[in-house]
This record gives C-alpha cells, sequence and structure tokens, in this order.
C-alpha cells in the first residue's frame, strides 16, 4: 500500500489506474510507467521521479520475477487490489493521524492526491518562472486529459498563491503602483 500512495501522491494517478497496472506497464529500467485504456480509453505514458522509481524496483524485487500479465500490485487473491480496499485503508490512515473525514464526497479524498499533484506541479513552474501556458498542456498530457479544461479544474488559483503572486508583482513593479499612505 505505501508505494500505492506514493504514485498517487507523487504522480497524480487515478486510484483505478494504479491498481490495474501490469508487470509490463512498470518499465523501472526505463522508468516509465504505461497506463493503458484509462479514462476516454487512452493510453499514456508517465515518468515518475526517479526516487519513487528506486522504490518501486525495491518494492517489485520483494516479488522476484513475475511474469509480464501479473499485477504489479497484487491482492491477496492474486488479483488486483478493489478500490474499496485502498479506500478502508486510507480512511484507517486518517483516523490514526487524527484527521476528520467529513463524509462521502466531502475529504479529505484519495482523488485529493491528484488535486494536490496538479497544484504542486503548478506551483513549482510559478516559482521557477516558467510560462504557464506553454506547461498547462504537457500536465493535461501527463494527467491523462482529454481537454486542457479537465487539467483546469485542478488548478484553482487557491489563497496559498496570492502571497507569491502579490511578492512577484511587488518586486517588479513595486515603483509604478503608488502605495496609500494610511494617517
Amino acid at each position: 500500500m505505501p508505494e500505492i500512495f506514493r504514485l498517487l501522491s507523487g504522480c497524480g494517478f487515478r486510484v483505478g489506474e494504479v491498481l490495474i497496472l501490469r508487470v509490463r506497464d512498470v518499465d523501472l529500467d526505463q522508468g516509465i510507467i504505461t497506463v493503458r485504456q484509462a479514462k476516454f480509453r487512452k493510453d499514456r505514458l508517465v515518468p515518475p521521479a526517479s526516487s519513487l522509481v528506486n522504490r518501486l524496483r525495491k518494492y517489485a524485487e520483494h516479488f522476484g520475477n513475475q511474469p509480464p500479465d501479473t499485477f504489479f500490485f497484487p491482492g491477496p487473491s492474486g488479483g488486483p487490489f478493489a478500490l474499496r480496499t485502498v479506500y478502508t485503508v486510507f480512511r484507517k490512515l486518517l483516523m490514526q493521524c487524527g484527521i476528520a473525514h467529513a463524509g462521502r464526497g466531502q475529504g479529505p479524498r484519495i482523488h485529493d492526491f491528484r488535486h494536490r499533484f496538479a497544484v504542486h506541479t503548478l506551483r513549482r513552474w510559478y516559482r521557477t518562472g516558467e510560462d504557464l501556458d506553454a506547461k498547462l498542456p504537457l500536465l493535461a498530457t501527463y494527467l491523462g486529459h482529454q481537454h486542457l479544461s479537465g487539467t483546469q479544474h485542478y488548478l484553482h488559483l487557491t489563497a496559498e498563491l496570492f502571497p507569491e503572486i502579490t511578492a512577484r508583482l511587488d518586486a517588479a513593479f513595486g515603483e509604478v503602483i503608488p502605495r496609500r499612505i494610511e494617517r
């Protein structure tokens, strides 16, 4: 389960995409995960961070040489874990950490890992001065979205970004915009 949650958090996968990965889909030599027939019946290639690939190598070594059609994360019966199992583990982890669950659809939700990944990626690009208009299609492809609007759904301008935007604008245009002097 730890590697499943790391893939959700570190790559923005949908939980169902991770659960159906086969050994042939996880190329640990090249550091590429192939998501097959995901939402909208699309395939995509996902390159995880090298630290995550190294963790997946250690995980795979535990199982030895497996046939290509074997599930990468086999459940107790050898088939994929049920979504319900992952949700149950997630809820237990929340309780152990003292994080209240607000109810079905209220969160925290497993899908929030995907939202977090998208927002953190956007923030990282913003901080390094990347052209967000040029980068957004890359993020959409990485997440497997059919249209940019699907990605934009995750990338609400959060209050967390406001201090950074304000600081950048002040640094660039501080002298141009006069400050109001309080008396």
